[in-house]
């Protein structure tokens, strides 16, 4: 049989549990709140950071197939010109296009570095090309009536004569870059200086984002290095051109077969030609009130020179007469392109 509680017990059944969960809610919050303020501190101190917006330091998606392009031609002209300085043959080819920040390149190269500043007045910017030092060494060399033979440059510094050779080596860069950079934007480069200690090429901050282009240069007996190195921000404002998948080619419009084929298209094109005898203005009462013998006087002398419309454009002047029983004009003078008199 089972036993039925009184009403004592069960009131202080009913106590015993209330106090209980008095305990437990008061447990749960002093380690709910210890844990909030706990965690409140640890967000503080693990998500807020610096942050400076002027800072380039930013991942760079971009690519740029027409650089790719540009480089393509850089290279073929190069090469002709190295190989004619030198007489020997030189071969070049592209190793890679890499973004990286401008400090860690400079930080990668050795003292001394052959390192031209060059200005991109066009595009108002600066920037770099690189002659690694072994192979700067063998061109000076080659151009010294030399072999090509690999040169050892450990704790060699270049002289005046050396880096004005390699000047010329760098002139011949500038101009095959402006060429081959014509068909996208005109970059107008120039020759600032030269430079040996990485240090003081500071042509943008170290932290800025810039397009390094790697070239392998090849020697009968020797090889090296040179890059081409254009900040980012240089390149940014005509991105658009170098993203683009395709490129007109400028040369076409050169080409004198097509200028000749678009001249004879041009020479077989028919056009209307007038010779308005005058005019004048009348009242529409007057029109109203025309017959048969009636007269009307024209602003145009009957001996005077008329106007000679081709396609409703003032072209000559002329007089009227008669030629082998057809009316007919004789032309006595050209009018010019604005439609005003010679």
């Amino acid at each position: 049989m089972n036993k039925v509680l009184s009403q004592n017990e069960v009131d202080a059944l009913l106590s015993a549990v209330s106090n209980n969960a008095e305990e437990v809610s008061e447990e749960a919050l002093s380690k709910t709140t210890s844990g909030n303020i706990k965690k409140e501190s640890e967000v503080e101190e693990d998500s807020i950071f610096v942050y400076d917006l002027t800072s380039q330091d930013r991942i760079i998606r971009a690519r740029f197939p027409q650089l790719d392009i540009i480089y393509e031609k850089f290279m073929r002209s190069f090469r002709v010109s190295v190989s004619s300085a030198l007489r020997k043959i030189v071969t070049i080819n592209h190793a890679s296009t890499d973004f990286l920040k401008f400090g860690e390149f400079v930080n990668a190269l050795p003292i001394p570095t052959c390192m031209s500043v060059l200005r991109f007045n066009a595009l108002g910017g600066s920037a770099l090309f690189v002659i690694e030092s072994k192979l700067a060494y063998t061109m000076v060399d080659c151009f010294l009536g030399g072999n090509d033979r690999p040169c050892n440059v450990d704790g060699k510094d270049f002289t005046h004569i050396e880096l004005s050779i390699l000047k010329k080596v760098t002139q011949f860069a500038i101009n095959d870059l402006e060429s081959a950079w014509a068909s996208v934007e005109p970059i107008k480069c120039s020759f600032v200086r030269t430079e040996v200690n990485p240090q003081f090429v500071g042509i943008v901050p170290p932290t800025d984002v810039v397009i390094a282009s790697t070239f392998d240069v090849e020697l009968e007996s020797a090889a090296g290095l040179v890059s081409v190195i254009i900040p980012y921000s240089t390149l940014e404002p005509i991105k658009q051109k170098l993203s683009s998948g395709f490129q007109i080619e400028n040369e076409q419009i050169d080409d004198s077969s097509w200028v000749e084929t678009i001249k004879e298209q041009l020479l077989e094109t028919e056009v209307e030609i007038k010779v308005p005898l005058g005019k004048s203005e009348i009242t529409m009462a007057e029109v109203m009130k025309l017959k048969e013998g009636d007269v009307i006087m024209l602003d145009q002398e009957s001996d005077g020179e008329l106007n000679v419309m081709v396609e409703d454009n003032k072209k000559f002047k002329a007089y009227h007469g008669v030629h082998h029983g057809s009316l007919a004009v004789q032309i006595t003078e050209t009018i010019n392109k604005r439609g005003k008199d010679v």
